[in-house]
């Protein structure tokens, strides 16, 4: 039965070569971890022996002093296990376990650096809920399967084989019939395992959509309170609690009669005891004492079979676990572009018949300009006309061919150096939940009081902020709640600024703001950056009317470009653009009908 029991598990260890090669790394402290671990279940196979003696010389003895001084004797022995244990009990506690936990902290850093290096395209299709929800709930259970699983694996093993070969030297015949029912108990073993792994993996699937539902609503809760549908979203959730307890329900199902039934099996090893242990007393095959021993020994039988079966649940949660960690890790990355050139200033940036499509359908069409140091830029059109789309592949978040900085191919340039030179402003703008200082700053660990209230003047935020009682440090709250929409616009725009870029480009930042305010951003942005280039993408044409050069697009195609007073001329896109939005809707509309 030993060496039956044993195989399974050496099989169950081999299909977690991935979890075993976290703990590779490690190997040394595992070694003394496992020393630690073996010395106490040595001890505590010694304690029934040390019982089992004094139970057959009580029974058998024949004066009262030696009887006290063999007593006094085996409870030195008793006290000195004792002790043993409790030193090697810290000892596998503090390798083994605390292994875990610096796989758990390596893994998380690691998770967390490989977020930071996937391209925008995995996070345009994984939401943020389940990301996260691999991220901590998921390295959680990686890291029990490398502790608790690993320790309960070896030690039910180790005490299942070890406590065993002790009763075999006591009885060989009765070991062969208390073994007996561990044979059912493997079967329950394999049976119940690949079970565990399937609903598991059904439960951090449940738990990653009640995150995201969570995040969702936490992030629009304005949104929520203004429209007055806290009662729909509280549905929604509860659905989605609803499925994380079902799915959680169907796992505890299987380990409620899993345990159980290992329990039960192993508690007849105990009746076995009974029913034969007791003849082979009144037969004199076996002593007292050695009937004692054996009752002791089967009662920590039950352990290690309870052990192999929660080795089996931690191995295999972790096992899933580390499948959906992995499927981010495993993740394709930005290539490396550390070897290409670096750029120091851009002169330059050029489009030269430009093709771009994220599926079949054409986004970008023979895209075709240029801008000059010292340009102003404008861009606009029609909704979904690939004006943002045109930013990102200056970025190099998607790539296309015959770009130019500086007349070299962007594709030669390493889109690190690119990204410390063009500061990004997206149209939602991103405001970290610290203080006003910190966003302005970027967390800069030696900030420039200075050069915040200057960024501040210029994106027009600086007599807000001088409302705000606690100056530098007043706390915006999460993603900005405590700010209006414009304020976190022009929050996001003094940010850019104090990141002092070749090129700043602003993808219609500007909507949440009257055209008073946002025209004198504009004239502060074009004084500010005379000396470089700036790009302006805006829907609103009141926005880069007064720029150097306007591109028009449309259906990805560049229709119209030169300054507003040539483009009104050629009665295009740009003067219709220009009529519709400075005129009013008809009376009639005005009024309720």
């Amino acid at each position: 039965m030993s060496n039956n029991s044993f195989i399974i598990f050496i099989v169950n260890i081999k299909e977690k070569r991935s979890l075993i090669s976290l703990l590779v790394k490690h190997k040394k402290k595992i070694f003394f971890g496992l020393i630690g671990l073996t010395t106490v279940d040595a001890m505590q196979l010694i304690v029934p022996l040390i019982i089992g003696d004094i139970i057959t010389h009580l029974s058998e003895m024949e004066t009262k002093e030696v009887s006290q001084e063999f007593l006094n004797e085996s409870a030195i022995y008793l006290i000195l296990c004792g002790v043993i244990m409790a030193i090697f009990r810290f000892v596998w506690r503090f390798f083994l376990l605390g292994t875990s936990r610096r796989i758990e902290k390596n893994l998380r850093d690691k998770y967390f650096l490989r977020l930071q290096k996937l391209p925008m395209i995995f996070f345009n299709k994984n939401n943020a809920g389940d990301l996260m929800a691999r991220g901590v709930n998921d390295i959680e259970s990686i890291k029990m399967a490398c502790g608790f699983g690993i320790v309960v694996a070896y030690d039910g093993i180790l005490l299942l084989v070890f406590i065993l070969f002790s009763m075999m030297m006591i009885s060989l015949e009765f070991t062969l019939f208390a073994a007996l029912p561990f044979l059912i108990v493997s079967f329950l073993i394999v049976k119940y395992g690949q079970k565990i792994e399937n609903l598991f993996l059904n439960v951090q699937k449940a738990f990653s959509e009640l995150t995201e539902e969570a995040r969702k609503s936490i992030y629009s809760i304005k949104a929520i309170k203004a429209l007055n549908d806290e009662i729909n979203q509280i549905y929604k959730f509860e659905k989605k609690s609803r499925n994380y307890e079902a799915q959680n329900m169907n796992l505890i199902k299987i380990w409620a009669g899993y345990q159980p039934l290992i329990t039960f099996f192993t508690s007849l090893s105990i009746f076995v005891l009974i029913l034969f242990g007791s003849d082979m007393v009144l037969e004199e095959k076996i002593s007292i004492g050695e009937f004692s021993t054996l009752m002791v020994y089967l009662t920590m039988l039950s352990w290690p079979v309870i052990a192999m079966g929660l080795a089996v649940d931690w191995l295999k949660r972790g096992n899933a676990s580390l499948s959906r960690v992995d499927m981010v890790m495993n993740q394709e990355e930005e290539a490396d572009e550390a070897h290409l050139n670096s750029v120091e200033f851009i002169n330059r940036i050029e489009f030269n018949n430009v093709n771009f499509s994220y599926d079949k359908d054409p986004t970008l069409k023979d895209l075709s300009f240029s801008i000059n140091r010292g340009d102003s830029i404008g861009i606009t059109g029609k909704t979904a006309s690939g004006k943002s789309t045109l930013l990102n592949l200056i970025l190099k978040f998607n790539k296309a061919k015959n770009i130019f900085l500086n007349d070299v191919q962007i594709d030669y340039i390493n889109k690190d150096s690119i990204r410390s030179k063009i500061f990004y402003v997206p149209q939602e703008p991103i405001v970290f939940s610290g203080t006003i200082k910190d966003n302005i700053s970027f967390f800069d660990k030696n900030p420039n009081k200075g050069k915040i209230e200057e960024c501040m003047k210029v994106s027009n935020f600086f007599k807000d902020f001088e409302k705000m009682p606690d100056g530098l440090e007043t706390i915006v709250g999460e993603r900005g709640l405590s700010l209006s929409g414009g304020q976190r616009q022009r929050l996001s725009i003094a940010r850019a600024i104090y990141q002092e870029p070749e090129v700043l480009m602003i993808d219609d930042t500007l909507s949440s703001l009257d055209i008073d305010t946002e025209l004198k951003i504009i004239s502060n942005l074009k004084k500010y950056y005379k000396d470089k280039i700036l790009i302006v993408v805006s829907s609103r044409v009141s926005t880069i009317f007064s720029f150097d050069k306007i591109l028009v697009l449309d259906k990805g195609q560049l229709v119209e470009s030169g300054d507003s007073s040539n483009l009104i001329k050629n009665k295009g896109l740009f003067d219709n653009l220009l009529k519709i939005q400075k005129t009013l809707p008809e009376e009639g509309l005005l009024r309720d009908e």
